[in-house]
């Protein structure tokens, strides 16, 4: 019998993975798409179709004027593409009609508030199951196990995390394009990040700690965001001396940030941060997305050793539209996550750390659109 797997949230990413489910799985799910402008649902049904090359039976559901503690929706999962504020009513309402839930948000409090609602679920709860957080923390997991088996005996002390979205091509003042929610690059430069330092897990402010780095022979700098980490500092505490999660840039932005922070003084806030940057920052569809992760430890005599892995994801064409790298890296993140819950197997809140880490990282999503970093081993 089908499945049916309502999508909440028509934007970029919401109709990328319902363009991915529908092409792979096909009749195997019924598919809905729910959102509170009904010309922003009709126009993901038609590129989604359009992606198809061929039209496909999907429900519009219409969230205009619906109250979110009231809605009823009949299925198997939803898979929450919203904002992230909006994470723990949609997990309320997963929970009430006794389906999956899973969501992309990096927010930390709402991740929080989830974990209460979901605590006795009987169904299974996937949070943070995108580009960062998600694939990246998994991929992290999957290197801890592969230094192990390299490095018998040698204990992982480092895990670096580094993820940048970015455009093919910037400029002065902001040396940055936008090609995702600029709402949630502001908050994540202005949120508190969750990091282990020292062997403990301990809060750091955005922004404190910038490292220039160079991947392909190209300088990058990178410095500390909220929410990447997911939640591996808790799992990792007391584990390694050091875990952490940094955005990558262009050299330059994080200069440009910093000035803005100051010019905005006792006035800066998410509101008013994401404003000024909107004066100077245009928007690009021309994307690219950065990975690198890196683990490390060292033998007793003090040699340190390392495993990485690294890519660079970049747009691809499907039939009539064009797929960015955020939509890609994003969206098959979700989908794998979807496959995940729709087994059966999970109740209540699956975090990355509880992942069946190898299943997620073969599972046909991921492999079609980070296949790029698994081919390159260092």
């Amino acid at each position: 019998m089908p499945r049916r797997v309502i999508i909440v949230g028509a934007g970029g990413i919401g109709r990328a993975c319902g363009l991915m489910l529908l092409e792979h799985l096909g009749e195997d799910i019924l598919l809905g798409i729910a959102d509170v402008s009904p010309a922003q649902s009709h126009s993901a049904v038609e590129w989604i179709n359009a992606g198809l090359g061929r039209p496909a039976n999907i429900e519009i559901i219409s969230l205009e004027n619906q109250v979110i503690g009231e809605w009823n929706p009949v299925g198997d999962i939803i898979l929450d593409c919203t904002p992230g504020r909006f994470a723990p009513e949609f997990a309320r309402v997963a929970l009430r009609q006794n389906m999956h839930y899973a969501n992309l948000t990096e927010h930390i409090p709402a991740t929080r508030e989830i974990y209460e609602i979901a605590r006795k679920a009987t169904t299974g709860f996937a949070l943070q199951s995108g580009l960062a957080p998600g694939f990246i923390n998994l991929l992290a997991l999957k290197l801890v196990s592969e230094y192990s088996q390299t490095y018998p005996g040698i204990q992982v002390d480092h895990i670096l995390m580094r993820v940048g979205s970015l455009s093919q091509y910037t400029s002065s003042p902001a040396h940055y394009a936008f090609v995702w929610s600029p709402m949630g690059v502001s908050t994540e430069y202005l949120n508190d990040c969750e990091v282990v330092d020292q062997g403990q897990k301990i809060t750091k402010s955005s922004l404190s700690e910038r490292e220039q780095i160079t991947i392909n022979g190209i300088p990058y700098e990178a410095d500390l965001t909220s929410g990447g980490a997911a939640d591996l500092p808790s799992f990792f505490n007391g584990k390694v001396q050091q875990l952490n999660y940094k955005t990558l840039r262009y050299p330059g932005h994080f200069e440009y940030i910093q000035k803005l922070k100051n010019e905005l003084g006792d006035d800066l806030n998410q509101k008013t941060l994401l404003q000024r940057m909107l004066q100077d920052i245009p928007f690009h569809n021309s994307d690219k997305v950065l990975i690198y992760c890196s683990v490390s430890g060292k033998d007793p005599q003090q040699k340190r050793f390392e495993k990485i892995r690294f890519g660079e994801i970049l747009p691809i064409q499907m039939n009539d539209v064009r797929l960015m790298a955020i939509q890609r890296t994003t969206a098959s993140s979700l989908a794998q996550t979807a496959i995940l819950l729709l087994s059966n197997r999970f109740r209540g809140i699956l975090t990355q750390s509880k992942y069946p880490v190898d299943e997620f990282l073969n599972g046909i999503f991921i492999q079609k659109h980070y296949g790029e970093i698994f081919r390159r081993k260092v």
